[in-house]
C-alpha cells in the first residue's frame, strides 16, 4: 500500500510539473466573456429600424383625439411617451412644391376646407405631406406651440421620405401634443394670430 501511494504521488508530481511546463493562455482556462455593450451606430440604427417599423405599421397607440372649445380638434396621450419616442406619422399624400402651391390656392377659395400641408426640405428637394383629405390619423390634427413636446423627423422608408413626430421631452398621459408649424410669414400672422403664440 505504501508502494501504490508512492507511484501515484510521483505521477501526480510529473502531472502537475507538465502543466507548469507549458505555457497557457488564461482563456484555456476561463471562458472568453464579451461585451453586451452596443456601439454608437447600432444603437442608431436600432432606433431607426424601429422607427421604420412604426411607421410602416401606421401605429398610433397611446393617443385620443378630444374637441378643445375655442380652437377645434387636439391630440392627446392615453399613456406616458419617453423622450426620443416615435408618437405618430404627420400622414399624407407626398407632393412637390409646385403641386403643393396649387392646392393650397385652390384650398383658400373654400371656406369649409382647411389646410393642413406640412412643407419641408430633404435631400436638397422641396416636398410637402398634404392631409388635408378628411381621414382617421392622428398627426394631421396635432395642434401648434412655439414651445411644443414634439419635433419632427424625416425618415427614408422604401426611398420615400416621411415625417414622423418625436418626443421632444417626456410627455405625460393627458397631455396635448403640439409641435412649432414653423411658420412665421407676416401673410401667415396676419392670416393666423395664434401662430406667434
Amino acid at each position: 500500500m505504501v508502494k501504490a501511494l508512492k507511484q501515484k504521488k510521483e505521477k501526480l508530481s510529473v502531472n502537475i510539473h507538465s502543466i507548469f511546463e507549458q505555457n497557457h493562455k488564461l482563456t484555456d482556462y476561463y471562458q472568453i466573456r464579451k461585451s453586451d455593450r452596443r456601439t454608437k451606430r447600432e444603437v442608431q440604427e436600432e432606433r431607426r429600424k424601429l422607427l421604420e417599423y412604426a411607421l410602416r405599421k401606421g401605429v398610433e397607440d397611446g393617443l385620443e383625439v378630444k374637441c378643445i372649445e375655442n380652437k377645434g380638434r387636439g391630440v392627446f396621450t392615453t399613456r406616458d411617451f419617453l423622450k426620443g419616442e416615435f408618437v405618430v406619422e404627420y400622414c399624407g399624400e407626398l407632393i412637390d412644391i409646385n403641386e403643393a402651391y396649387r392646392r393650397e390656392k385652390k384650398y383658400e377659395m373654400d371656406e369649409n376646407t382647411g389646410c393642413y400641408m406640412y412643407y419641408f426640405k430633404y435631400d436638397g428637394h422641396h416636398y410637402c405631406v398634404d392631409a388635408t383629405e378628411e381621414t382617421d390619423k392622428k398627426g394631421r390634427l396635432i395642434n401648434h406651440s412655439r414651445t411644443g413636446n414634439l419635433l419632427t423627423r424625416t425618415i427614408i422608408v422604401e426611398n420615400v421620405p416621411r415625417l414622423a413626430l418625436i418626443a421632444k421631452s417626456d410627455i405625460q398621459k393627458g397631455e396635448e401634443l403640439l409641435y412649432d408649424y414653423g411658420d412665421r410669414s407676416k401673410e401667415s400672422l396676419r392670416n393666423h394670430p395664434w401662430l406667434a403664440s
